[in-house]
């Protein structure tokens, strides 16, 4: 399956033209580059996903072991495994090795592999949904220039294994679904097992399973009848067989802290009022622009802090190092972000129109653009929606913390399908195309020191 794999992701990256090569070329520079110079317990809560790898391959880890003890267990598995052995291989004088750096780097590697694949898979679903090659290389450099891609990536944790199984079933279902092809034993196995490692990943896995599970009414509405039963059957055979795979640790939760949802604060009930006006209104828009971190207006306000984390750094654990781990405090970089937020309007505006422009121009769209595109507004909704329930039950006041771009980083990354949408269809003019385009170009290599660390060095 590997040696396949990598045959067609090196055919898919024969097809593309040669500026999207060289793009893509520059990207896995900057991945790699970044996995050897950004030390792991830099990110968000480091140190406790650290004690959570240290306490796995043989037990789950208690709350007493780490704040991050209500997060499944499959993302920390492989560092946990190369830790045991790399600290055997110590005690027994066979090496010298730093375990915490080895571990680490083996795991940000094999997400940089994860983050390919994924990149595979998005470019797959481009072929599925249309030939037009500018729809396609537009949707694939809106992906690019989002920096939070990379910010994610390069941290253990387990967010880029839900990107990286959600685009997988993505690829898989659409594959099926575009080419009414018949459905064989493998398919079940395949979807059962992605399913399972979706819920085994992080809790914003959960979120996406229903938008993937309503995908059987979509084809039921707009397949031929003997084609919609056996989709049916796939989906819901595989729904049933992956919930004992994962749901077991989410018991293990609500037996050992009285929850499925259980976190490492206390809830309040669910009300609106929770978090203030502000919150969800106040655009901060006399800091966003100029001083897009913390510490300034942007506090605990929902949208500009997700804008700013997923364009930049709001809470300095990537690009601003806040004199952290023995590094300089680099300030400097404030104002270039500043500029990343008021150029990113550009593609944020064209993701927010090209939402609202799949229903105007829905009827146009054949039959499996119809199904692939209402499946990712449903994924997109269903995310949001739980999100949302989140930030409100857990709200934090003076740093709204829970405001992270990275929880939502699927549905970032299938936004700009409907911001390409949105300009090939209305930008008809090759002169206005070619101009939409480049400005998308230059925006691109304008947030590549975004996309870049600044923990060089850097070791607690």
């Amino acid at each position: 399956l590997k040696c396949f794999m990598f045959r067609n992701f090196l055919d898919e990256f024969r097809k593309q033209d040669t500026h999207i090569k060289i793009i893509l070329f520059v990207i896995l520079f900057i991945m790699i580059f970044n996995v050897f110079s950004y030390y792991h317990e830099f990110g968000y809560d480091g140190q406790d996903h650290k004690w959570y790898i240290e306490v796995l391959p043989l037990d789950l880890p208690t709350q007493n072991d780490t704040k991050e003890f209500f997060s499944p267990p499959l993302p920390y598995l492989l560092p946990s495994i190369i830790d045991s052995i790399c600290d055997k291989l110590v005690e027994a004088n066979l090496t010298s090795i730093n375990c915490n750096i080895f571990y680490g780097n083996i795991s940000q590697l094999f997400q940089l592999l994860m983050f390919l694949i994924i990149l595979f898979c998005y470019l797959k679903i481009l072929n599925l949904l249309s030939e037009n090659r500018n729809y396609k290389n537009l949707t694939l450099i809106l992906l690019l220039l989002i920096p939070v891609n990379y910010k994610t990536f390069v941290m253990i944790r387990g967010e880029p294994y839900v990107s990286f199984f959600f685009f997988l079933i993505l690829y898989l279902l659409f594959s099926i679904i575009s080419e009414d092809k018949d459905i064989n034993r493998l398919d079940y196995v395949l979807l059962t097992l992605l399913m399972a490692g979706l819920g085994l990943s992080r809790q914003w896995g959960l979120l996406l399973l229903p938008g993937i599970f309503l995908t059987i009414f979509l084809v039921s509405k707009y397949k031929d009848k003997e084609f919609s039963k056996k989709y049916t059957r796939l989906v819901f055979s595989s729904s049933i067989f992956s919930f004992p795979l994962y749901f077991w640790f989410y018991i293990h939760l609500f037996l050992n802290y009285g929850s499925i949802t259980a976190f490492n604060r206390e809830p309040l009930p669910f009300n609106f009022l929770n978090q203030s006006t502000s919150f969800y209104f106040d655009l901060a828009l006399a800091d966003i622009f100029t001083r897009p971190i913390r510490g300034f207006s942007l506090e605990n306000k929902l949208f500009p802090i997700l804008y700013s984390e997923t364009w930049g750094d709001y809470f300095g654990y990537f690009l601003i190092t806040h004199a952290k781990g023995g590094l300089e405090a680099n300030y400097e970089i404030v104002p270039y972000l500043g500029r990343v937020n008021l150029f990113a309007l550009v593609p944020t505006f064209l993701f927010i129109f090209g939402i609202f422009y799949f229903f105007v121009i829905f009827k146009k769209l054949n039959v499996n653009q119809k199904i692939v595109y209402s499946t990712f507004l449903l994924c997109v909704s269903f995310m949001w929606i739980g999100y949302m329930w989140f930030v409100i039950k857990y709200p934090n006041y003076s740093k709204g913390d829970t405001i992270k771009a990275t929880f939502i980083l699927q549905l970032i990354q299938l936004l700009p399908f409907f911001g390409s949408i949105f300009v090939i269809h209305n930008l008809k003019n090759k002169w206005i195309f070619n101009l939409i385009y480049s400005v998308i170009i230059f925006i691109l290599i304008y947030n590549i020191p975004a996309m870049i660390s600044r923990y060089l060095g850097g070791y607690t």
